[in-house]
């Protein structure tokens, strides 16, 4: 009982009043995914319980999924993993979506959406992710927020189990799994264009895409297993793979959950790592050798002078740089906040989309809802469109007035204007830089679920319609949309 005290008393409730000594039961109120029937208190007696609060379009609640799942497997039955799903943004409500997140990230465990943040609230939760851990008995014992902390939660649970040796129900719980439909593409991130070569990341199948422009499939480089492994394209894998850069006969892949910079030749489609260690980085200040440097879900790429190559380091809320097989720190202090300032001093929000042209670099930063500009030569970041983390929404007009919502992916389109994918609003939105003025392209109901990425092919823009699994070209004069197919 001493060693559990000490233990447990690294996770007790922080706010005053917070502790409970009995479980909350779950409402009836709470979304279920992944399992027959809504789960009670009483399907969970005789574990260990730890309750994940998380929203979807975190990359922090990614990052602890893989521990949470090594968790699993060391205690099998004896452990329940539930993930409280509790949203953030108003998208991030939607059961639909969820659904389809649930299968993406692979989540083989309970999960309940808790829509009205009802769990959130009596748990005294803050922050996502926060583990809450309950007794075999229904009791709780505390609770831990952010990510790195499978070695509390690994010593926490074995004393637990120690504890209650004998006393465990070791049944499965009734699991009903959700899995992805067979599609030719699955949940595609990014796409990227350059002259008569399209590269297409089908992040949900784990690989890459080559095709000409009238939708000939030409290469798939990937197994389609999520592992990181180098070769040809047939032997190579990735990790659900998002941002791409064409450049010096080869196209860099941010292969995002092996938080590494991957290299496939043109001329003969191999596979090789130019960045990265394969395990998640913890870095804010990085400067050295590419290869022995851990990264942190990158989300995009970009060219810089020089042949530099410009990383949206989702994890660590910074712009890296690669060059010279070395990588450093280009923007941001670590810190995840809307803040303007110089480089160094500047704060981003998981930035998740690049784009790059004459001596600027535009930043969409995903959590903030915001589209930044870095000024090269200047070293200055500024801020056009976004107003903070919790302030997101639909509204056109003056750029310090207008709100998107998780925007992942920016193009500059011509000298006046860019072009966004306001991914959680379904929308395409214009930036006119001399007006600077937002509005919003008037798309067909329906036409798109969370686009993630654009290129411009001739006249049209290429859309990669993420939950939609498929891609899409608008006319952004006439608003027309149909479906660019792929011919494997």
């Amino acid at each position: 009982m001493r060693i559990i005290t000490l233990l447990l008393a690294l996770v007790m409730f922080s706010a005053q009043g917070a502790y409970r000594e009995n479980a909350v039961p779950f409402g009836n109120e709470l979304q279920w995914l992944n399992v027959e029937h809504p789960l009670s208190l009483n399907d969970l007696k005789g574990k260990v319980v730890i309750l994940d609060f998380w929203t979807y379009g975190c990359v922090n609640c990614m990052h602890v999924l893989p521990d949470l799942k090594k968790l699993e497997d060391k205690y099998g039955n004896k452990l329940a993993v539930i993930s409280v799903h509790s949203p953030k943004f108003a998208n991030e409500k939607r059961l639909d979506t969820l659904k389809r997140i649930v299968a993406r990230y692979g989540i083989s465990h309970p999960v309940a959406n808790d829509v009205d943040f009802s769990q959130w609230q009596q748990y005294a939760v803050r922050a996502w992710p926060t583990f809450v851990i309950l007794t075999p008995d229904g009791r709780v014992v505390g609770q831990t927020s952010g990510e790195g902390r499978y070695a509390l939660l690994d010593q926490v649970v074995g004393a637990l189990v120690e504890e209650f040796a004998g006393k465990f129900d070791e049944k499965p719980l009734p699991l009903k799994l959700i899995t992805f439909a067979d599609t030719p593409l699955a949940a595609p991130g990014k796409v990227r264009v350059k002259g008569d070569l399209l590269a297409i990341s089908d992040s949900g199948h784990n690989r890459i895409i080559f095709a000409r422009p009238d939708g000939r499939v030409v290469k798939v480089v990937g197994s389609g297993e999520a592992c990181a492994k180098d070769g040809s394209a047939e032997e190579a894998c990735f990790a659900s793979p998002q941002g791409t850069l064409f450049q010096d006969q080869a196209l860099y892949v941010a292969d995002t959950n092996n938080h590494l910079i991957r290299r496939i030749d043109l001329r003969n489609y191999q596979v090789s790592t130019v960045a990265g260690t394969g395990k998640l980085g913890g870095y804010l200040n990085a400067n050295g050798a590419a290869l022995s440097t851990a990264l942190r879900s990158p989300w995009d790429l970009a060219s810089l002078p020089g042949g530099a190559i410009a990383i949206a380091m989702a994890g660590s809320h910074q712009i890296w740089q690669l060059k010279g097989g070395k990588v450093q720190v280009l923007a941001g202090n670590g810190r995840e906040a809307l803040v303007d300032d110089d480089f160094k001093d500047a704060s981003f929000n998981q930035p998740s989309g690049l784009f790059a042209d004459a001596g600027q670099l535009w930043v969409a930063d995903a959590e903030a809802s915001a589209i930044r500009r870095l000024d090269l030569k200047d070293q200055e970041v500024t801020t056009l469109v976004g107003q903070g983390l919790f302030d997101f929404g639909l509204k056109d007009g003056a750029f310090k007035k207008a709100l998107l919502q998780h925007a992942l992916g920016v193009i500059r389109w011509d000298q006046q204007r860019l072009l966004v994918a306001d991914t959680y609003n379904h929308a395409l939105r214009w930036l006119d830089l001399d007006k600077q003025q937002a509005s919003t392209l008037a798309l067909p109901d329906g036409s798109l679920n969370e686009p993630g990425g654009l290129a411009r092919l001739g006249d049209k823009v290429l859309v990669a319609d993420t939950n939609h699994d498929r891609l899409l070209l608008v006319d952004p004069v006439s608003n027309s949309v149909s479906e660019y197919k792929l011919k494997f």
